[in-house]
């Protein structure tokens, strides 16, 4: 072994938690195999016979279990002094994951029987061995778990004065927020830009260190693909009004759209840019008030707050109760919200900052007052909401589901692949209505594909796991689904008289109910607060009593929110 690789290996060990304190000569007396690896390169793919471990003693390699030929989030990055690939050699098991060189790498390659010796010899390597394993079943292979170390903010609109006050502020209320957040400390910013391999270095070194950068960016090239594996974030900053910006040419459905409005800016509006490219999120900002820049903060660093509405019927007016009492008690701190059935309703509201006060009345109007829905012909549904589809298309305008000031998720039950589909593009009404489409009393909703959509109670009534893949920031879950032994139920005898028998409608709806009560729980327990507003005596059909199911989950809100957030973010 030459010198060179002793004096790498040894500069891998100092660092190394694993094998920090180890000589260079014991590694080397175990004879590993020297060997390297372009950058570009898979070292070994998902489903490969894992017959050898790897000692990374420079470069990075990035994991992931997506597709091979088309690599996106990773949910690890491995860097020198760190072990790779030990469970094939350990368990006998097939490869979990691929390994993709994002840059040049060297590594030993160890064996069966070398890597057990190793153990056996080792005491410390071993209690340490054990302990990174456990650490990586914890993390496990979700992306979205992965530290964030490299975030790049890149400025599609650089002559724009939006942008500029972004540049500005941006920085001093991301050094804020990260001061209390334990896995971003010592984060640094970069504010000057960089060229394609200024960038490539930046992130290269934080990667090596494990220190969270923000790395400012105006030049579209340095975006290039072999950097976009190299980024854990990446956002696209722009004027929401600009005739055509320049986007990068290597993007992935992870990216970051955050369109910056005047503050006069009453909605968004979407020009055919905006749509030119699948985004995660489409934010849009007013940079001048505070809270919206608080919010772009906390997008940057993936601690977005989610509110998540449950379906339930009439009882959706206990949503519009607990949004009154957030606003009594100042809780202005949301930045996502997502709904199913009637909770898409409400959430598509409250996504375009109504008060609790406006979305009340908006909904007193188009479900109590007016006729929301009207009798068809009993072919593949009892009711119609095209009524209510015809309201919401007057309320909305020309206005589309990515041109809310919070990022808003409808779902609904695709039927033709018997998934959750969750709508964050296109027109707002549509997806409302495919969310709300109980099948049997409405009609199904058609989406551009074919594909025929209702109710998304049915799958999945409370999507907190949605929320928890879109953010690790904190999530607020309200559930209309009471406990079904906390409900007082009626038997047959001679001093109770039997029930009357439900119609079509509520046997439906309860059936439905019913199916998906098991999984509304366990969504429950994803939550970070959950409220459960006591409406189990409002039968789901119960539009009469709206004004006191929104009075109950007003009250019930208040004395919990009051206490506020459950911990720091």
């Amino acid at each position: 072994m030459s010198t060179e690789l002793v004096a790498l290996l040894a500069d891998a060990l100092s660092g190394s938690g694993l094998f920090g304190g180890l000589a260079p000569e014991r590694i080397m007396a175990l004879g590993a195999q020297h060997g390297s690896q372009a950058e570009g390169t898979v070292l070994f793919r998902k489903g490969d016979v894992g017959q050898h471990a790897y000692l990374i003693i420079s470069g990075i390699l990035g994991l992931h279990t997506g597709d091979i030929s088309h690599p996106t989030a990773f949910f690890r990055k491995v860097v020198p002094g760190e072990l790779v690939g030990e469970y094939g050699p350990i368990c006998g098991e097939p490869r979990s994951a691929t390994a993709l060189a994002l840059t040049a790498v060297e590594y030993l390659q160890l064996n069966h029987s070398q890597l057990k010796q190793l153990l056996q010899e080792e005491p410390t390597v071993q209690s340490r061995f054990i302990s990174s394993l456990a650490v990586a079943a914890s993390i496990g292979r979700n992306p979205g778990q992965a530290a964030l170390e490299t975030i790049v903010i890149h400025d599609a609109s650089p002559n724009s004065p939006l942008t500029a006050t972004v540049r500005g502020q941006l920085p001093d209320q991301l050094r804020r927020f990260s001061s209390d957040i334990s896995n971003l400390d010592g984060l640094a910013i970069h504010i000057d830009g960089c060229d394609e391999t200024t960038l490539h270095s930046r992130m290269v070194e934080a990667t090596h260190k494990g220190k969270p950068q923000v790395l400012f960016n105006q030049d579209p090239r340095a975006i290039s693909r072999r950097n976009l594996l190299l980024i854990d974030r990446l956002l696209i900053l722009c004027d929401g009004n600009a005739p055509s910006i320049v986007l990068p040419e290597a993007m992935d459905r992870e990216t970051l759209l955050v369109r910056l409005w005047p503050s006069h800016q009453e909605c968004p509006s979407s020009r055919d840019w905006a749509r030119s490219a699948p985004f995660a999120q489409v934010l849009n900002v007013r940079p001048q008030e505070p809270r919206h820049l608080e919010r772009l903060a906390r997008a940057v660093v993936r601690r977005q707050n989610v509110l998540v509405l449950g379906g339930g019927g009439a009882r959706g007016f206990a949503h519009i109760g607990v949004l009154a009492a957030m606003e009594k008690l100042g809780m202005n701190d949301l930045d996502m919200v997502m709904g199913v059935s009637i909770g898409s309703l409400v959430a598509s509201l409250a996504a375009f900052e109504n008060t609790a006060a406006e979305i009340f009345s908006n909904l007193e109007r188009v479900i109590i007052k007016a006729r929301p829905y009207s009798f068809t012909l009993p072919r593949d549904s009892l009711l119609t909401l095209r009524n209510s589809r015809l309201a919401l298309e007057r309320f909305f305008g020309t206005a589309q589901m990515q041109d809310s000031w919070l990022p808003l998720r409808c779902f609904s039950t695709n039927l033709s692949n018997n998934r959750l589909q969750a709508w964050s593009s296109g027109e707002i009404p549509k997806a409302v209505i495919a969310s709300m489409s109980v099948p049997g009393i409405f009609p199904p909703m058609e989406d551009a594909q074919g594909d025929l959509h209702v109710d998304g109670g049915i799958l999945n009534n409370l999507p907190v796991a949605e929320a928890r893949k879109a953010s690790d920031g904190r999530v607020l879950a309200v559930s209309l689904d009471p406990d079904p032994d906390a409900v007082a139920v009626t038997g047959d005898s001679e001093a109770t008289p039997p029930r009357e028998r439900p119609s079509i409608g509520r046997m439906i709806i309860n059936a439905m109910m019913c199916g998906s009560h098991a999984e509304t729980q366990a969504q429950e327990r994803l939550a970070d607060l959950i409220l459960r507003p006591d409406i189990g005596r409002f039968p789901f059909l119960e539009w009469k009593r709206y004004r006191e199911i929104y009075a109950v989950g007003y009250q019930d809100a208040l004395r919990v929110l009051s206490k506020g957030w459950p911990g720091k973010v």
